[in-house]
């Protein structure tokens, strides 16, 4: 699991914000079938829209795994027990906007498979651990046809709880063919490097999907002190599990006063 448990009122709180909503308005779950495939299956054909069905060559089992579409209803208990699979995984947004399902389907599924300085990517904008950095790094007129006329896009995020933006409501067309730049693409590949690092670290034994977003907060702290004093590719992995293992928060003096202590001990035990 890669995310903290969901909050104890995540449900109602979904329920609230769907209840609040004006009649022009509809509330639709984007949810990223590739952490529970087959998700989509335990919804009727006509309550959903899978994205990766756009794609040329989509088969049985890409569409098991790939992101989907489906009307929030508050009182739809199939729905409710649905979301309930998805508890500790980075995959459940909600986006309300005043476009059908077919209209919002249209405008997200051709950002499934992006252009990445000069190769496809898929990019990962249903997984939630990305969404708010991903909207960060879109210029402008990108974020204006990934949202098109939706004025708020919540998640749930790397604590178990809600997270959401405001939207303006542009006036935007669907993308024809969506590209990112260089350093566009380098942006998201700096922001997973913690996450990447959660996984070396896990497979060393350590414990750290226990608590993902503490988890997550300590590597990226360590990475960043890291980076700073520009340490060795070959000390990077051992100072993140020292760190992630004193289990303390620091600012980025304290943390450069740590790294360097750690460095001449390391070097005196050598």
């Amino acid at each position: 699991m890669l995310i903290d448990a969901f909050a104890e009122n995540w449900f109602d709180t979904l329920c609230q914000r769907a209840a609040e909503l004006p009649p022009s308005r509809r509330m639709y779950l984007l949810l990223d079938g590739a952490f529970v495939p087959g998700l989509h299956t335990r919804l009727r054909k006509e309550c959903k829209a899978i994205l990766f069905e756009e794609l040329p060559g989509c088969t049985k089992e890409a569409e098991d795994v790939s992101p989907f579409l489906t009307p929030f209803e508050r009182h739809e208990a199939v729905l409710k027990r649905l979301l309930i699979s998805c508890n500790r995984w980075p995959m459940v947004s909600a986006i309300e906007t005043p476009e059908s399902l077919e209209q919002l389907a249209a405008r997200l599924s051709v950002w499934c498979l992006v252009d990445a300085a000069g190769q496809r990517f898929n990019f990962r904008f249903p997984d939630t651990r990305r969404l708010s950095h991903i909207f960060e790094m879109l210029s402008p007129e990108q974020r204006a046809q990934i949202s098109g006329p939706a004025n708020y896009w919540s998640y749930i995020g790397r604590n178990g709880r809600w997270h959401g933006f405001e939207l303006p409501g542009y006036d935007a067309s669907i993308a024809a063919a969506p590209t990112l730049d260089e350093s566009q693409f380098s942006l998201l590949v700096s922001d997973s490097a913690a996450d990447e690092m959660l996984v070396l670290l896990a497979d060393r034994g350590m414990k750290v999907f226990q608590h993902p977003s503490r988890s997550h907060a300590l590597l990226v702290v360590a990475l960043q002190t890291a980076q700073t004093v520009k340490l060795p590719d070959d000390e990077l992995l051992d100072w993140c599990v020292w760190y992630w293992r004193q289990d303390c928060l620091h600012d980025s003096s304290d943390s450069l006063s740590m790294l360097q202590a750690w460095r001449t001990k390391r070097s005196r035990r050598n």
